[in-house]
This record gives C-alpha cells, sequence and structure tokens, in this order.
C-alpha cells in the first residue's frame, strides 16, 4: 500500500502540471478563436478607403496627445467635400464643437471662429464663414463614438486627413476614419475595419 501511495505522490506532481498547462493551452486558444472570430465579424466586405497611416504622438505639458495621418485611397477632395464631411461629424459624432479654424496655407495657425460659430448657430453646413475657399479645416469638440476630445483636420485639395486625440490605438482611430469616410455612424457598419487594399 505504501509504494501504491509513493507512486501516486511521485506521478501528482508532473499530472497536475500537465493538467495545469493543457487548461491555460485551451484558455489561450479559445481566445485566439474568439479574437478572430469578433475581427471576421467587424470586418467590412469592401476595400479600405485608407492607403496609409502615419501615427505620430507628443504632449503639451502634461497632457499626451496622439497624432494620426490618413492618407486616403481616393482622389484629392475639394472644399465643398471638407465642409460637407466637418458638417456630417457634427451632426453624426461630434456632440458639442468648441474650436473651428481656418487658414489659408495648409501649415498656418490660421483664424479661430468657434465664437462666431456658436454665436450665430446655423451649424457648419451654413456657417457664412465656411462659404470662401481656405487651404484647411479643422473642427474640435467632444467625440461620442471616441468618448475622448477629437480634432479633425481637413487640407484643401489633398488626400490627407489628420485626427488628434488622446486615444493611442491605431486600429480604433482606422475604424473611426472608416467610419467618418463612409458616413455610417450610427448604423451597422459603424466602427468596422474593412479589407486592405490589394497590393499591385
Amino acid at each position: 500500500m505504501d509504494t501504491f501511495f509513493q507512486a501516486l505522490a511521485a506521478i501528482s506532481g508532473p499530472l497536475a502540471g500537465i493538467l495545469a498547462y493543457m487548461f491555460i493551452e485551451g484558455k489561450r486558444k479559445a481566445k485566439t478563436r474568439a479574437k478572430a472570430d469578433n475581427e471576421a465579424e467587424t470586418m467590412l466586405d469592401d476595400i479600405s478607403y485608407i492607403q496609409e497611416i502615419k501615427h505620430l504622438h507628443g504632449n503639451a505639458g502634461n497632457v499626451v496627445w496622439q497624432q494620426y495621418d490618413i492618407l486616403l485611397a481616393a482622389q484629392h477632395y475639394d472644399w465643398e467635400t471638407i465642409v460637407d464631411w466637418a458638417a456630417y461629424m457634427e451632426s453624426a459624432d461630434i456632440n458639442m464643437i468648441e474650436s473651428v479654424i481656418v487658414a489659408d496655407l495648409a501649415e498656418a495657425i490660421g483664424t479661430e471662429l468657434a465664437h462666431v460659430y456658436n454665436q450665430n448657430k446655423v451649424g457648419l453646413k451654413n456657417f457664412e464663414k465656411l462659404k470662401k475657399e481656405k487651404a484647411r479645416l479643422s473642427i474640435y469638440g467632444h467625440s461620442h463614438t471616441l468618448n475622448s476630445s477629437v480634432q479633425i483636420v481637413w487640407f484643401n485639395q489633398t488626400r490627407v486627413l489628420r485626427v488628434i486625440t488622446h486615444i493611442d490605438d491605431e486600429i480604433y482611430i482606422t475604424k473611426y476614419v472608416e467610419t467618418l469616410i463612409r458616413r455610417t455612424f450610427g448604423t451597422k457598419d459603424a466602427m468596422k475595419l474593412a479589407k486592405p487594399i490589394p497590393q499591385k
């Protein structure tokens, strides 16, 4: 009998280790499968409008910000399209716009129009100060979708769009930009990735 218990004690350690390994490995594989399934569910059945994203970051005092420069896989957009996009974001995602800046040059400081915008209460689409074509338009406010402050910058006659936020997550911002371009906030296609652009 002593021999039996000695033998049992001898194998119980390695056996427990094997069972623990099998349990942990099983959970890991289940998580991997669940992640793959989840990614498959969130993929749009369409090619992405995003050709490339350049992710930069920096800080202003104690505040860390993330900058995403997005090159769109499309023709250069014009001023009318920019204002239309901004008006869409005003109604679909950014509930309170705190800043509206226009600039005559892409990299110029620009002119803040938030005070006039908030007084007029006509919305960006009908905002008189946006009737004249400029080189750049940016809006800043709180995004419902991101649950964070966001600044979106459009550069006239380019394919470049800039998103500045506190969120350090390139995939999440990619989904956000796909939703912005497709205008699918509040739909079943919101915040989904699209298929990568095929390599030539």
